[in-house]
């Protein structure tokens, strides 16, 4: 009788107990499940560009070295109409996904932002850097500085130099990127007055060295090619100019730090500058073991877009870790500390979740190997 009577009394502490464990269990299962999270996958979005899946290769390189992450992959194609990118995002939604590592350039960027306006969703961007995305309270976040601070660092590096005539060709492929960067660094240079301006427009997927070189006869003391999109073809368009100014440098843009692109270039390459945010691998140790890494898994060296899709693929298992998962949570946490560390460099967002950074100014044969 006494037996039974302390099993009744002890029976409420057990019963208190299983529910506990079963509660403790339950949050440790949620704290591991699974993760969808989409990642740019680039489509030739234009006649000339090599399919190039530098982010993709990123994005399985993280998980092979990180075998215990909760992120699973998605693909996200971003394919060649603008238009096509807000649908794209949205039919990922419905399928569960609420995390993306988004690739898109501004083209494709700016109609799909509002597919980041209302909390159902959140996406850390590598590439677009159109100010139409910035300076908004939304679940967009970048991690390039926009076109402002890409302009007025390259406008920088050239008041620097002797100055002259310099010619600037604009792809006229993403005007949502071009247009605006061509308005703020010639009214830098203006200011500065060391160089005066020609622009020729040219659809750079469509070069025809034929056709093109007459944009290029004259005298130029230097060349700035305004594109990007990692396109071989800017390498193409470097040699031609080459040859009919072989002492003039060329300037590139943070696009345009490619592998194919500088074996594309050849002899001009060794007179080619490169403005980047991330810097080369003979500037950072961090950067050189990681395209080491990168060349020895998959074979060639990756463009610099996948510094950055690596960057976000920490900062939202960082995220996951600290028991985020839904857009709000992730959200909270990225704006929560003043600076997030990463294996290849510091993050730091404003209140909008946009970064500012310093630009590195560089030869473009700098990321190949010693």
């Amino acid at each position: 009788m006494g037996a039974s009577a302390a099993l009744r009394r002890c029976w409420p502490l057990a019963l208190a107990a299983m529910v506990l464990a079963a509660a403790v269990l339950g949050y440790r299962g949620w704290r591991q499940r699974p993760v969808l999270v989409a990642v740019g996958v680039d489509m030739p979005l234009v006649n000339g560009a090599a399919i190039d899946p530098t982010d993709r290769y990123t994005a399985d390189l993280y998980l092979e070295e990180h075998p215990r992450s909760r992120i699973r992959l998605v693909n996200m194609v971003n394919r060649p109409d603008p238009a096509s990118g807000p649908a794209t995002i949205a039919q990922l939604k419905r399928e569960g996904v609420r995390l993306f590592i988004t690739t898109q350039a501004s083209n494709l960027a700016v109609p799909s932002l509002s597919q980041f306006k209302s909390g159902d969703a959140l996406a850390i961007n590598v590439s677009a850097v159109s100010p139409r995305l910035s300076g908004q309270d939304d679940y967009f976040f970048r991690l390039v500085p926009d076109v402002g601070q890409e302009q007025r660092a390259l406008a920088r590096q050239l008041s620097r130099r002797p100055g002259g005539r310099l010619l600037v060709l604009q792809d006229n492929g993403n005007l949502a990127y071009s247009e605006p960067a061509f308005a703020i660094v010639a009214a830098e240079l203006q200011r500065s007055g060391r160089w005066r301006i020609t622009r020729h427009k040219l659809d750079v997927a469509a070069f025809n060295p034929q056709r093109d070189r007459a944009l290029m006869q004259g005298h130029f003391d230097g060349l700035y090619l305004l594109a990007g999109g990692f396109l071989p073809l800017l390498g193409n368009i470097s040699q031609l100019f080459h040859q009919l100014h072989p002492e003039a440098p060329i300037w590139l843009t943070p696009w345009a730090r490619s592998e194919a692109i500088v074996e594309h270039g050849g002899a001009a390459s060794a007179h080619s500058w490169v403005l980047s945010p991330y810097p080369a691998r003979g500037q950072d140790p961090a950067v050189a073991r990681y395209f080491d890494r990168f060349r020895q898994r998959f074979g060639y060296t990756p463009y610099a877009m996948g510094i950055g899709t690596r960057q976000a693929l920490e900062l939202l298992d960082q995220a996951l870790a600290s028991g985020a998962t839904t857009p709000a949570e992730v959200k909270r946490y990225m704006l929560s500390r003043p600076v997030h560390h990463t294996s290849l460099g510091p993050i730091r967002f404003d209140a909008n979740g946009d970064v500012r950074a310093q630009f590195h100014l560089f030869p473009a044969t700098a990321d190949r190997q010693p």
